[in-house]
C-alpha cells in the first residue's frame, strides 16, 4: 500500500492531469444515457424524428473531432496552449450541457432548436475533448509514465461512470412527474458546474514537461487535418476501429441477451455496475504491470483476457454466480483495452516525429477521436441492420435461429475483434526501450535546431 502511495505522491500533476476525464466523462457519459429519455419521454418527441436527429449529430460530430484539432493545432501554434484552450472552453461546455437539461424547464420542443444546442454541446466538448487527449503526449515524455496516465484516466471515468449508473440516470428516471423540468435544470446545472471545477483543476494542475517541443519550427499558415499515415499509425488505426466497433458489441447486446438468452432482464443494471467496478480493479493491475512490461504486449494480454471472460460468460449459461465472474474478467480485460490506445499513441506520435521531422499530434488524437466515435456509430449500425434481416421482433419470444445468431453476434464480434488486435499488436514495436532511444534523439534533433536558429548562430553564418 506505501509503494502505491508513494507512486500517487510522485504522479501528483499525472494524476491531476487524469482529473479531467472525471469531469468528461460525467458530462458525456450522463448525455449518452439520459439524451432519449430526455427527447421522448420528457419532451415528447416522436422517435421517429429523434432518430433523425441523432443521425445528424452523429455524423456533425464526427466534423467536430476533426475541426476541433484544427482549432488545437493553430493555438498550439499561436502559443495558446492545450491547457489554456481547455480552460476556455470549459465554461461554454458547461453552459450547454445545463442548456439541454434546461429545454424542458424553457418550454422548448421545437426540433431544430434542439439539435442546435446539442451540437452546440457536442462543438464545446469537443473542443475540451481533443486538447485534453493530446495533452497525454505532453504531460509525459517516458512510455512507462504515460501508461500510469492511461490508468489514472480509466480509474477516473469509472468513477463518473459509478457516480452516472447510481445517481444521475435514477433522478432523471424517477424525477417527480409533478416538476420533473425544474429537476432535470437542477441537475444540468450542477452537472456543468462540477465538471467546470473538474476541468480547470486538470488543466491548471498539469504541467507539460517536454518543453523542448515548443522550441520547433513552425510554419504558422500550414495546418493539417491528417497525421502522417505510416505502418505504426496505421496499426493504431486499426486497434482503435477494434476497440470502437467491435469490443463495445458485447456491452451493446447485454440487454437482448438478458433478455432473450438467459431471460434475467434484471441483469442488465447489475452487469453494468460489476462491469464498472471490475474496471477499476483493472486499471489499478495494467498500472502495476507497466513498469515491467511494453504496452503492446500488455495490450495484446488484455484482449487475450477478454477473449477467456467472453468464452466464459458464454458457457456459464444461466448461473448468475459464474456470469458474475465472467463480467469481472470482462471488467478487468476492459480496462486494459480502453485505456492503453491512447498512450500508445502518444509514444507513436514521437516515433513519427522521429521519422517524418514534424509532429501532429492533436490531428493524431483527432482522427482516433473519430475512428473510435464510427466505429461505435457503425456498431450500432450494423446490430440493428442484423437483427432486423434475422426477423427479430421486439417483446416476444424470439425462434431459435434469432437467439443464436444473437449470441454469435455478441460474442463472435469482439472475439473476432482481440484476435486481429493482438495479430496486430505483435508487430507493433514501439516498446519502453525502443521509445526512450527515439525521444533522446528528437530531443537532441530540437537542440540543434535552437543551436541553427539563434542569432548568434545566424550572425555566425552571415560573417
Amino acid at each position: 500500500m506505501s509503494r502505491y502511495l508513494s507512486m500517487l505522491k510522485q504522479d501528483r500533476r499525472l494524476v491531476a492531469y487524469s482529473t479531467g476525464n472525471f469531469g468528461k466523462n460525467l458530462l458525456l457519459g450522463s448525455f449518452d444515457v439520459s439524451l432519449l429519455f430526455l427527447l421522448t419521454d420528457v419532451l415528447g418527441v416522436a422517435p421517429s424524428r429523434v432518430s433523425v436527429l441523432m443521425l445528424a449529430v452523429l455524423v456533425a460530430d464526427l466534423a467536430l473531432d476533426l475541426g476541433a484539432g484544427l482549432l488545437a493545432t493553430w493555438a498550439q501554434n499561436h502559443g495558446i496552449g492545450y491547457r489554456l484552450l481547455i480552460s476556455l472552453g470549459a465554461l461554454p461546455c458547461a453552459v450547454a450541457f445545463a442548456l439541454i437539461y434546461s429545454m424542458p424547464l424553457l418550454g422548448v420542443r421545437d426540433l431544430p432548436v434542439l439539435a442546435g444546442v446539442i451540437i452546440l454541446f457536442r462543438a464545446t466538448y469537443a473542443v475540451i475533448d481533443v486538447p485534453h487527449n493530446s495533452l497525454l503526449a505532453r504531460v509525459a515524455s517516458d512510455s512507462r509514465a504515460r501508461g500510469r496516465v492511461s490508468g489514472y484516466r480509466t480509474v477516473f471515468s469509472s468513477m463518473a461512470g459509478v457516480i452516472i449508473a447510481t445517481i444521475f440516470a435514477p433522478m432523471v428516471v424517477a424525477a417527480d412527474h409533478q416538476e420533473p423540468a425544474r429537476l432535470l435544470s437542477q441537475l444540468g446545472v450542477v452537472g456543468g458546474l462540477l465538471f467546470c471545477g473538474v476541468m480547470l483543476f486538470a488543466a491548471w494542475s498539469s504541467q507539460e514537461v517536454c518543453d523542448g517541443w515548443q522550441r520547433q519550427r513552425r510554419d504558422w499558415s500550414r495546418m493539417v487535418f491528417l497525421p502522417k499515415l505510416d505502418r505504426l499509425f496505421g496499426a493504431i488505426a486499426l486497434v482503435a476501429l477494434i476497440t470502437g466497433f467491435a469490443t463495445p458489441v458485447f456491452l451493446k447486446m447485454m440487454l437482448y441477451l438478458a433478455t432473450y438468452v438467459l431471460h434475467q432482464p434484471d441483469l442488465t443494471s447489475t452487469v453494468l455496475l460489476v462491469l464498472t467496478l471490475c474496471q477499476l480493479a483493472g486499471a489499478a493491475l495494467w498500472i502495476t504491470l507497466v513498469p515491467s512490461h511494453d504496452k503492446p504486449t500488455l495490450l495484446a494480454a488484455s484482449h487475450g483476457v477478454l477473449i477467456c471472460g467472453l468464452v466464459l460468460f458464454l458457457l456459464a449459461g444461466g448461473n448468475r454466480w459464474l456470469l458474475m465472474g465472467a463480467i469481472a474478467v470482462i471488467g478487468v480485460a476492459c480496462a486494459g483495452v480502453f485505456m492503453l490506445p491512447w498512450s500508445i499513441l502518444a509514444d507513436i506520435i514521437d516515433f513519427a516525429e522521429f521519422r517524418h521531422g514534424e509532429r501532429r499530434e492533436t490531428a493524431a488524437f483527432a482522427t482516433i477521436l473519430v475512428i473510435l466515435k464510427a466505429g461505435g456509430m457503425a456498431s450500432v449500425a450494423v446490430i440493428g441492420w442484423t437483427l432486423a434481416q434475422l426477423g427479430y421482433v421486439p417483446g416476444v419470444t424470439q425462434t431459435g435461429g434469432v437467439v443464436r445468431s444473437m449470441q454469435w453476434i455478441a460474442f463472435g464480434v469482439p472475439v473476432l475483434g482481440s484476435l486481429i488486435a493482438i495479430l496486430t499488436l505483435r508487430r507493433l514495436a514501439v516498446g519502453h526501450c525502443m521509445h526512450a532511444r527515439v525521444v533522446r534523439a528528437n530531443q537532441a534533433r530540437s537542440r540543434l535546431l535552437v543551436v541553427e536558429l539563434s542569432p548568434t548562430a545566424s550572425s555566425r553564418k552571415i560573417r
